[in-house]
């Protein structure tokens, strides 16, 4: 006779038992799929998103190599670039800018220029590789002209413009021909934000404004033919572009370029890519830890409510070990659905991120699905849900049928051996399931440090917050026995429900409150920056600023400046030379040599002359100069950080070079001035006369009411329309705009350990719905309506909901100042409307879960139950 196999005839007892206690384990279902979804979700787009990037590398670039500069080329890697055309190679050339633009049918009196990013291409030869598309169809090599533009981004509606209309720049009017639609290298540019144009070379040139010093990104695309190798051209790009050679520092930088081919698709978005990667995926593990929480605490309760059919299969001669073999057997199918139903939800949340990023990428080619992403959320899933209902599944070891069946007397202690065997099993249960989350977060992280951080994180956070919930509802339960009379039944009953055996009420609080605790910090955050950035400059620092003065508008410029309404400071003017340090003491300054940060002073810096010593400056070292003498050499004065990177003192001999001469300088001074000040961004002031000769362009700042500003930008712009304006409130709106995306994915990734919060609170309603039926009828039967059991209930709900949001709330505030007051140096108060915010949105969250969970138990009739027993 055939004797059937021990683990098929587990399987057949787990799926009746399952099947029997389907409500309850459907919330362990879900609580497993939130985590899962999460994580799968994320490493699924970010997968794809890879793939993408290198399988259409050379259209995203829109060239098979890229070199990118803030800097014009010089005559050796201009002839570089010439060099390789005669071998071949197809180059065109990008600027990419910003400048004030008039809109269209505007009063002349009245219209306030708008800041605009410019793109000039030549259309004859980009893109290399992609299309530009537009609306209305058409091709960009006949749509731009000299005197044409296309536009994107909403500059039809902040202009108040259509298609067909003329716009301004520079002073010029150029026709609005058609509004972009997708950009193949939309995200490899340098200005990424705001409203954008596009314009011909021909019409930059019309413009006029490029002149020397301007500040503009020069980005050059290559078209290498398919006889030559690739890594050949960059390497004599990166000759000229790296003096001294790379040595394979920092991948394709040097002197302020960066040098990129469509192998690496582009650098910076996959450093991007990889770190958001990281993060994410450990957000999303914090909500598969939540999630496997609460798979643990059903599995409890569950196996406290099969006591009784367990004591029956040991006294039939079951062992131990075959009991568990069933509940394990029953711990991996659930594992396995929550995994499955997670991974079919992580495909929605693939399908969010492309509507996060539609402003930077075209992404409708990202595949939905990624086999080898469901594969590791299966996996992921599965083992951590087994790991953390290792404790309760032990427990089954501990049953003991004499003790369940004489559970109305007293239980015997038990002895020490029996009390450390259980402690050890516990430490052990503890310590195995800390190491695998570690194990994962590094694998996630590729980072064992990363990983060992975030165990010992997740467990004194989890600690800290059990302590906490703790401590909470314990005084709760005290206020609640201590509540006056005028209180009423409602509210006592209520909160004496949060201790009903079997009712998991911290477990819930404390995954809420993470959830809580992770969205809430990210919005605290985000507003707290902001908050700082537009209160917290320092009295009559410039809020609004002018770029490209060139030296014979200056003059004209600062006298506008001077007559207008609501300045409310001294307008400032700082001019600056471009030029390139030749030798220092002796010894040659090579690109290819510089590390870290003293990499920017290996291309061009700027330079300025100042007769006294200027406003918010300070001499650490050495002595400023009499602003009326004439000294024969010239005398610089250095900021310290450049001094500390270039290893300068009192006496160093600087070798400078420009287009126009070279030139010897002294370090007479070494000085500090006011980050926030115009001129920090200068760092070597020289005496007057030093720089006599070489051409100068200006950069203006002033502070103004806020009302005032768009008369100041008209006025400048009627007289000097190839001048910059830039407002402050316009670059906060598109730093607004980049920390509000950034601010909703994070929210969207860490709003799934709230759903498994909000799952654990419903599976343990479900966990308890026999009690609260038992409940209902005898309140019934003693007179109570349905209403106000309902009240009864609700209050509980309630009150896990505020306990949990108070919680998080707080945790999230404090997290929230330290990281901005001690971190990022904001200097911001507590933010309370997050915090408050928080605290109702789950306890409505709770209220609506506990509800969603348990309202068909009001229904039972008292005659039905009271017959069964």
């Amino acid at each position: 006779m055939h004797k059937a196999s021990p683990y098929r005839t587990a399987a057949k007892i787990a799926w009746r038992e399952t099947r029997a206690s389907t409500g309850r384990f459907v919330f362990v279902i879900l609580a497993v799929a939130a985590g899962v979804a999460s994580l799968s979700g994320v490493r699924g787009f970010s997968q794809a998103f890879h793939t993408m990037l290198q399988r259409d590398a050379r259209t995203f670039m829109a060239a098979d190599l890229t070199v990118r500069t803030f800097e014009p080329p010089t005559p050796q890697q201009t002839a570089a670039m010439e060099a390789l055309e005669t071998r071949g190679v197809r180059r065109t050339q990008i600027t990419e800018t910003v400048t004030m633009a008039l809109p269209p049918n505007a009063n002349p009196e009245d219209a306030v220029p708008v800041l605009l990013s410019v793109k000039a291409v030549d259309p004859l030869m980009y893109p290399f590789y992609g299309t530009v598309t537009l609306s209305p169809a058409q091709n960009l090599r006949t749509a731009l002209t000299a005197d044409t533009v296309v536009v994107s981004d909403g500059v039809l509606l902040r202009l108040g413009a259509h298609i067909g209309d003329s716009v301004k720049i520079g002073g010029q009017s150029f026709r609005i021909v058609a509004e972009v639609t997708n950009e193949p290298d939309r995200m490899t540019g340098s200005i990424n934000v705001g409203p954008r144009v596009m314009i011909s070379r021909e019409g930059l040139a019309r413009t006029g404004l490029m002149v020397p010093g301007s500040r503009a990104s020069e980005r050059f695309l290559f078209k290498v033919p398919v006889t030559m190798k690739i890594a050949d051209v960059r390497g004599d790009l990166e000759k000229v572009y790296q003096p001294g050679g790379p040595n394979g520092q920092g991948r394709g930088r040097g002197n302020g370029s960066l040098i990129a081919d469509y192998t690496q698709a582009h650098p910076l978005i996959e450093q991007g890519l990889r770190q958001s990667t990281i993060f994410l995926s450990l957000v999303s593990l914090v909500a598969l830890v939540i999630g496997a929480l609460g798979v643990a605490t059903a599995i409890q309760a569950h196996l406290q409510q099969k006591m009784d059919s367990i004591a029956v299969m040991k006294c039939l001669g079951a062992r131990s070990a075959q009991i568990l073999r069933i509940y394990l057997i029953q711990t991996i199918g659930l594992g396995l659905a929550g995994s499955a139903v997670g991974i079919a939800f992580g495909t929605f949340v693939q399908t969010m991120f492309p509507i996060f990023l539609s402003g930077y990428f075209h992404l409708t080619s990202l595949p939905r699905f990624s086999p080898l992403s469901a594969l590791q959320g299966l996996l992921v899933g599965v083992l951590t849900v087994l790991l953390f209902t290792i404790p309760p599944l032990l427990g089954i070891r501990n049953i003991r049928p004499a003790v369940i069946f004489r559970r109305e007397m007293a239980a015997p202690k038990p002895t020490l051996r029996e009390w450390w065997g259980r402690a050890a099993a516990s430490l052990f249960s503890g310590l195995l399931i800390l190491s695998f989350v570690g194990l994962l977060a590094a694998w996630l992280s590729d980072s064992a440090e990363t990983g060992r951080y975030f165990a010992m994180g997740i467990a004194a956070g989890l600690g800290f917050l059990a302590a906490i919930s703790w401590l909470l509802l314990r005084t709760l339960r005290w206020v609640g026995r201590h509540l006056p009379r005028a209180a009423g039944p409602i509210l006592r009953q209520g909160i004496a429900n949060l201790y009903r055996p079997g009712n998991h009420a911290g477990a819930a609080v404390i995954a809420l409150g993470v959830g809580v605790m992770f969205t809430v910090s990210v919005w605290i955050i985000q507003r707290g920056v902001l908050h700082d950035i537009m209160r917290t400059a320092p009295p009559g620092l410039p809020n609004v600023y002018l770029l490209d003065v060139t030296a014979s508008n200056r003059d004209g410029v600062m006298d506008i400046l001077r007559h207008q309404e609501g300045v409310l400071g001294v307008p400032e003017m700082t001019g600056s030379v471009s030029a390139r340090i030749q030798s220092i003491d002796g010894a040659p300054v090579r690109g290819g040599e510089q590390r870290g940060m003293g990499r920017r002073y290996a291309g061009n810096v700027s330079l300025a002359t100042e007769g006294p010593i200027p406003q918010f400056t300070q001499v650490l070292e050495g002595q400023w100069w009499d602003e009326n003498a004439r000294p024969a050499s010239a005398l610089v004065s250095v900021a310290d950080q450049a001094a500390k990177l270039l290893n300068l003192h009192i006496g160093s001999k600087i070798v400078w070079t420009t287009p126009a001469r070279t030139f010897e300088s002294t370090v007479a001074a070494i000085h500090k001035t006011q980050n926030e000040r115009l001129t920090a961004r200068i760092e070597f002031f020289f005496a007057p006369g030093a720089l006599d000769g070489l051409p100068a362009i200006y950069y203006g700042g002033v502070r103004m009411k806020p009302e005032s500003v768009g008369r100041m930008q008209k006025a400048i712009y009627d007289k000097y329309p190839t001048i910059t304006v830039i407002n402050m409130a316009d670059v906060l709106e598109i730093i607004q705009s980049v920390v509000d995306q950034i601010s909703m994915v994070v929210r969207f990734i860490s709003g799934f350990s709230m759903l498994a919060g909000a799952v654990i609170l419903a599976s343990s309603v479900a966990g308890t719905r026999f009690r609260r039926i038992r409940e209902v009828v005898i309140l019934k039967t003693l007179g109570a309506t349905r209403a106000r059991i309902a009240k009864i209930f609700s209050v509980e709900f309630f009150v896990i909901g505020t306990v949990a949001g108070l919680m998080g709330g707080m945790l999230a505030g404090g997290f929230g100042w330290i990281l901005l007051n001690k971190l990022l140096k904001a200097e911001t108060g507590l933010d309370v409307v997050p915090v408050l915010l928080a605290i109702a949105g789950t306890a409505v969250l709770a209220v609506a879960t506990g509800w969603l969970a348990s309202y068909r138990t009001l229904g039972q009739k008292p005659l039905e139950i009271l017959r069964d027993e």
